[in-house]
């Protein structure tokens, strides 16, 4: 066996495991928001004014997928769409009061989950892991 095959071996287990909790979690992890639409607010706050084709784009869905998920938040209050100043046909996104607040509200469950979760871990490990976590899903993209 190579030397980097146990490693190896060790990462794909934790991703297994990884993947497997966060589904069982996911209904609990982001309150009254689904995993979609807490992507969907979290992208729209990220980038300013994008459209349903940068999230078609960004995600790697149909555009018909995300007009559904799209409207759904519109119609929950959560989400605007405007005008495109230049194209008329096109519709820039827009988080609502209502919308910036439930994803403020999301993010900072979340945050005190990490924060529990990485209490004990020593704060060079925690920098360590998020440089390589994000470089990780960066690089695999």
């Amino acid at each position: 066996m190579a030397a980097r095959d146990e490693p190896l071996d060790a990462i794909h287990e934790a991703i297994i495991l990884f993947s497997r909790n966060a589904r069982v979690r996911a209904n609990n992890t982001y309150d009254e928001l689904s995993f979609v639409a807490y992507t969907v607010l979290s992208y729209v706050d990220t980038f300013p004014q994008p459209s349903a084709s940068d999230l078609s784009e960004r995600y790697g869905l149909e555009k018909s997928t995300v007009s559904r998920q799209l409207s759904r938040l519109e119609e929950d209050g959560l989400l605007r769409r405007v005008a495109h100043p230049s194209r008329p046909r096109a519709k820039l996104l827009g988080l609502t009061d209502t919308g910036r607040v439930c994803l403020a509200r999301v993010r900072r469950h979340q945050r005190e989950g990490l924060e529990e979760r990485l209490r004990r871990w020593p704060d060079d490990d925690v920098e360590t892991f998020s440089r390589l976590l994000r470089r990780f899903v960066t690089e695999v993209g």
